[in-house]
């Protein structure tokens, strides 16, 4: 039987809310009560079929707000034993892009200035990153953003050559850029790798963007996959150290 104490009458699904389902109620609630410290790491949860009870809430909904938690790194399910709260590990960190991400959405104020783009053929290292037979061709692109007409986002991108694909048109548009760092606004992609690393502005880089030369920067790699798991585009952003500040959430926080 789940304690009253713990699984609180106060904390309680409102089913009739169509903006949340049932099951991310269930798991904000759930990150409630460990937050709460009734359950510390280590602490088994109640069974599914306990919570659903409680909740009024079929097993499938509790498994699915408990996968919820998990993905985010506070539970750890075990195969005939249950599921247990854990200690979250700094390696399961997600961070936000602050900065960078509010001069993106401020579409109003934000331009798209393609510098160059051309067809050509893929060198080798571009050829093995997006699996193209040999002698293959790219569109290679280098655009500049800037908000409120100061660049603040250099991007060089390497695209499969395929004139039927809606990708071309596309990666011409401001949200095909915000769409790799937010996941919205591009139909096509089903899944992007970044990778983030210090970097140093050159002559050239530091002119397109109106920065000191050797300005300390980021440079932000991605590679992104169609629907077929097969990578289509790959390439490099390059901003000043400024405009990103990274930033999450680690521990028991409630929401």
């Amino acid at each position: 039987m789940i304690s009253k104490t713990v699984f609180s009458d106060k904390l309680s699904i409102d089913k009739d809310n169509i903006r949340t389902p049932a099951y991310l109620q269930l798991s904000q609630i759930i990150k409630k009560i460990i937050a709460s410290g009734e359950f510390p790491p280590g602490a088994k949860l109640p069974s599914e079929a306990a919570i659903g009870r409680h909740y009024g809430l079929s097993t499938m909904t509790v498994r699915q707000a408990i996968g919820v938690v998990a993905e985010q790194g506070l539970l750890r399910r075990i195969q005939g034993s249950g599921t247990y709260v854990t200690t979250p590990a700094w390696t399961q960190a997600s961070f936000t892009w602050d900065g960078l991400m509010e001069l993106l959405a401020d579409r109003k104020n934000t331009t798209l200035t393609i510098v160059k783009a051309s067809i050509m053929d893929a060198n080798p290292k571009v050829v093995e990153s997006l699996c193209l037979p040999k002698g293959g061709k790219i569109i290679h692109l280098i655009r500049l953003v800037s908000h409120r007409e100061k660049p603040f986002l250099l991007n060089e991108a390497m695209l499969k050559f395929d004139p039927q694909a809606p990708i071309v048109e596309a990666e011409l548009e401001l949200s095909s850029l915000s769409g790799l760092f937010t996941g919205e606004g591009s139909h096509y992609i089903k899944k992007t790798f970044l990778r983030v690393e210090p970097a140093t502005l050159n002559a050239q880089e530091a002119a397109q963007l109106q920065a000191s030369d050797s300005e300390t920067a980021f440079k932000i790699n991605y590679i992104f996959y169609d629907y077929k798991d097969l990578p289509i585009g790959s390439g490099w952003f390059l901003t000043p150290k400024k405009y990103i500040t990274l930033t999450t959430k680690i521990g028991m926080w409630d929401q």
